[in-house]
């Protein structure tokens, strides 16, 4: 039986929203967002142009909503910022509170001219003494791992943050980073939400499949996952 492999661009990508303002300079986020995109047929072909803008929030998110305003302020900021921009990305990672525990997690915001659309990544419970450290003694959460002999290194949340130190790197920042990304993307679907006219039907149909020999497919999966290893 042939295999169903998923082509990405299989759609004509959309002509009118060329360009996609990220309101960020971090490498790491920028390229994240790159990922996220360029599963998506419409969104593959913007021009994504990065914009140093501030979150007009805490250096150190406290809650929820604190992170998703800092999400959307670098969202609204990065879209009017910079010429051109149809959309404007912003995305924020913050803690909240539940049940006594501190969790992490990333925001992400799209400006559409008209809306903000809203979508997280998964959310992971913080240490124990990481959490002393960071609401008794007020540090930020790369310091109170520092702090805690978990990790060494100062500029952790540049490389793939402690989340991958926490999870055998099994999941990175980056990685929850594209997934916040992918499920505000989610909602640019003007049949079930609220759009401005700049976001096209489609976005998130279902790419068509192609029909290739089991053979073929196995030596391009085994390149994806080696490439990605390195």
């Amino acid at each position: 039986t042939p295999l169903q492999i998923v082509a990405p661009h299989t759609a004509q990508p959309c002509v009118s929203m060329s360009v996609l303002a990220v309101g960020t300079t971090n490498p790491g986020k920028v390229a994240a967002v790159k990922t996220a995109i360029g599963a998506y047929a419409n969104l593959a072909a913007f021009q994504v142009m990065p914009a140093k803008v501030p979150s007009g929030v805490s250096d150190q998110p406290m809650t929820l909503d604190e992170t998703t305003q800092g999400a959307k302020n670098r969202a609204t900021a990065a879209r009017h910022g910079v010429e051109g921009a149809s959309l404007g990305i912003g995305m924020e990672s913050g803690l909240f509170q539940s049940d006594g525990k501190l969790f992490d997690v990333c925001a992400c915001a799209i400006d559409d001219g008209e809306q903000c659309h809203v979508g997280y990544s998964c959310a992971w419970e913080l240490p124990t003494e990481v959490t002393k450290k960071v609401l008794s003694e007020g540090m930020n959460l790369t310091d109170a791992f520092n702090a805690c002999e978990i990790c060494n290194d100062p500029n952790i949340g540049d490389k793939g943050g402690v989340l991958a130190i926490m999870s055998g790197n099994r999941v990175t920042r980056p990685d929850y980073t594209v997934q916040s990304i992918q499920m505000a993307i989610l909602a640019l679907n003007p049949r079930y939400y609220q759009c401005s006219a700049a976001v096209p039907e489609g976005i998130n149909d279902e790419p068509a499949p192609v029909t290739a020999d089991l053979g073929a497919a196995w030596v391009e999966q085994s390149k994806l996952v080696r490439a990605s290893a390195r």
